[in-house]
């Protein structure tokens, strides 16, 4: 039997034999719902589980064993679905303070001890949402870490890398989601070069800033990123240079961090690992987190 296929399945197995059974959250003035997963045991903080984007959170769920390793650990696992937002991620951000208080509320956990993060989009949201919630001091909870799979960072540069991906044409894929992407940021904050605060604004990170614009708002926050460039699989796959990858942001915005004297930004970088549940390779995929390791790094922060 192929090992890849073997572990694949093993895991998934796995996780529909021994997970308690995710409880899902409905709304009657919203379409976004929940899913939360509560430990037999006193719940001793939570971990907020965000899909990237278009992606549901049953999915996610097939793909990762966080979760299960959370419960074991007695944390409250959360799992939201968005199926309304904004570029600008204020519906996403205000939905995820109603599941906080939520939790909170019912199942009495602190709110120091809530941990965030995602692929993707999802990463983008759990950034921005601490970036905000020490800025603008107007979210429900601060959180307590951060862990992000290969998130855009940088608007500035991501429009620019989005317009190579429709002028180059080599990818339909890549070309359909650039033109979908670009028409959302611009119509949503305007172009770069004419519209820099709304960039400096809105970005989670911009490496034409000398303090990385909202990057600075992290300096207290853990923070723990993973990326695998696939640099052959983008040439090949995307006709994409090692620019136009979120490594490249990623890298820059952990390195400024570190340069500040955070004490708490990890960067974990790796090759060959992202793999898509159906099988193929792909670099941008939940598969380049260690759900051993992040939850070990969780634990660390809640218990400091």
């Amino acid at each position: 039997m192929n090992l890849k296929f073997f572990v694949t399945f093993f895991t998934v197995f796995s996780m529909a034999v021994f997970a308690q059974k995710p409880e899902k959250i409905t709304f009657k003035d919203t379409p976004n719902y929940y899913y939360k997963i509560i430990p037999e045991g006193k719940p001793a903080g939570m971990i907020m589980i965000l899909p990237g984007g278009g992606e549901t959170p049953e999915r996610v769920m097939n793909q990762i064993y966080l979760d299960e390793l959370a419960a074991e650990k007695n944390l409250i696992v959360v799992f939201p679905g968005f199926e309304d937002g904004d570029f600008k991620m204020d519906i996403e951000r205000k939905f995820l303070d109603r599941i906080a208080k939520d939790i909170v509320e019912k199942h009495k956990i602190p709110k120091d001890k809530i941990a965030i993060g995602g692929l993707s989009y999802g990463g983008m949201l759990a950034v921005k949402y601490a970036e905000i919630a020490v800025r603008d001091k107007n979210t429900y909870f601060t959180p307590n870490s951060i862990f992000a799979l290969d998130p855009p960072l940088d608007y500035e540069k991501m429009y620019y890398q989005l317009n190579r991906d429709i002028e180059r044409n080599y990818s339909e894929p890549a070309v359909n989601e650039a033109k979908y992407f670009s028409k959302e940021m611009v119509e949503a904050i305007g172009y770069p070069d004419k519209n820099r605060d709304n960039y400096i604004k809105e970005s989670m990170f911009l490496y034409t800033e000398k303090d990385g614009g909202n990057a600075k708002y992290l300096m207290n926050i853990p923070i723990l990123m993973y990326t695998e460039p696939g640099i052959m699989w983008q040439m090949n796959n995307r006709g994409r240079d090692l620019y136009d990858t979120n490594c490249i942001s990623i890298t820059a915005m952990m390195n400024l961090l570190k340069l500040k004297g955070h004490k708490d930004a990890d960067l974990v970088i790796v090759n060959d690992r992202g793999i898509r549940p159906e099988g193929f390779r792909h670099p941008h995929s939940w598969s380049i987190m260690d759900s051993e390791e992040c939850l070990h790094w969780i634990l660390k922060h809640f218990n400091q």
